[in-house]
């Protein structure tokens, strides 16, 4: 009878396992840009697990780490200026780490200081890119503070 349960549940978790998907390596690493880093060369890629466009909510911070940064894409050369605007945490913050979703695939992952005013330049697409700003403080804990879409506006002809 143990040899029968046993048995079952071993099928059970393999269906689970091979429903999911997870039978791949999993091992599609980000890619770490810098602030001047290029897209790609126009092969073609595999887009890395965990990749989406679509935000989600940011954590619930305790108003004396409280963080606040803004984001936005030149709209010109679609490169994406991500600043730290300060807040109540700010001395207890000791770097902000800035993710980058862009819409050819690509994930760039990188980190700044969290100074009032303090900028982070990263190249873009002409799409909708994603970006996620996680405040990291001094007493171990960690926040996500940001997470937005941006689009690259085309010009109009004012008409």
């Amino acid at each position: 009878m143990k040899r029968l349960l046993l048995v079952g549940m071993i099928l059970v978790i393999a269906v689970a396992v091979l429903a999911a998907g997870c039978t791949g390596s999993g091992n599609a690493p980000a890619q770490p840009s810098g602030s001047s880093g290029s897209s790609g060369s126009g092969s073609s890629q595999q887009t890395a697990p965990g990749f989406s466009l679509t935000p989600t909510a940011v954590d619930n911070v305790p108003g004396y780490l409280k963080m606040t940064c803004d984001a936005e894409k030149d709209p010109i050369n679609a490169k994406i200026t991500v600043v730290s605007r300060g807040g109540d945490g700010l001395y207890m913050c000791k770097s902000l780490d800035v993710t980058a979703y862009l819409s050819t695939g690509e994930i760039f992952t990188n980190s700044m200081l969290p100074d009032v005013g303090r900028e982070l330049k990263l190249d873009g697409t002409k799409g909708i890119d994603r970006i996620v700003v996680v405040a990291n403080y001094d007493n171990g804990d960690s926040y996500k503070i940001y997470d937005d879409v941006l689009e690259y506006r085309k010009r109009t002809t004012n008409e």
